[in-house]
């Protein structure tokens, strides 16, 4: 109770929406490798076998201000991802026996992520901790390739993979700092995230520097 007539007492802030842009960079393993294969026999012609996501994400994003210095932070990001393989004679039950083939293909991923913030004081230059979640949507991964036909001859292919989930989701933390420059804010952050699924995931457990820039600021 003495929690919410607090709330109500205090002084709402002057903007109660603020729009603008994020972008980060990984500083965590972001690939991830699964030792190379080689096509036909020998070791010859052989390649590697790896998935991972482009050093960058980027997309606009939202703070709902309310009172108390919290807000909710929504918004997406666009990430881009590569998978490579390669892989040797195979024989699946009940399927064509496949003498090799490989191919790089790449796949449009977006992060829609949903936090919890709190800002500790209204200072030019003020700390805060979010958490919550993130989501994520992958697209299908395209590309092109050789596979070895029935004499070890090496023909052009093309590649369409489906992915069969519609969302993944990560447990999300992190901390920065808010820097109000005129109308602006600029918030560095240290954004952790746990993925609940390693389905398509180079690392289960990341680590990105995030950059916020809004307008208007926080006053």
């Amino acid at each position: 109770m003495l929690f919410v007539m607090a709330l109500l007492l205090s002084p709402a802030p002057a903007q109660w929406i603020s729009a603008g842009v994020a972008g980060g960079v990984p500083v965590s393993p972001h690939s991830h490798n699964d030792g190379p294969d080689c096509l036909g026999p020998g070791a010859s012609n052989c390649g590697p076998n790896d998935l991972l996501v482009k050093p960058y994400a980027v997309g606009p994003v939202v703070d709902i201000n309310f009172l108390q210095g919290f807000s909710v932070e929504a918004g997406f990001l666009y990430e881009r991802f590569h998978k490579d393989l390669t892989q040797g004679l195979t024989a699946p039950h009940g399927a064509p026996v496949n003498f090799g083939q490989r191919y790089s293909a790449s796949a449009d991923g977006w992060l829609f992520p949903l936090l919890l913030k709190h800002t500790f004081g209204r200072q030019r230059i003020a700390p805060f901790a979010d958490a919550g979640a993130t989501l994520r949507h992958l697209g299908a991964f395209d590309g092109k390739g050789v596979q070895l036909d029935f004499f070890l001859q090496p023909q052009p292919t093309v590649l369409h993979i489906e992915n069969d989930r519609d969302l993944d989701v990560a447990i999300t933390a992190g901390a920065g700092v808010r820097l109000r420059i005129g109308a602006m804010d600029i918030a560095p952050e240290i954004r952790f995230l746990h993925w609940t699924s390693q389905h398509y995931q180079p690392a289960q457990n990341q680590a990105m520097l995030m950059l916020g820039l809004t307008f208007p600021a926080l006053r």
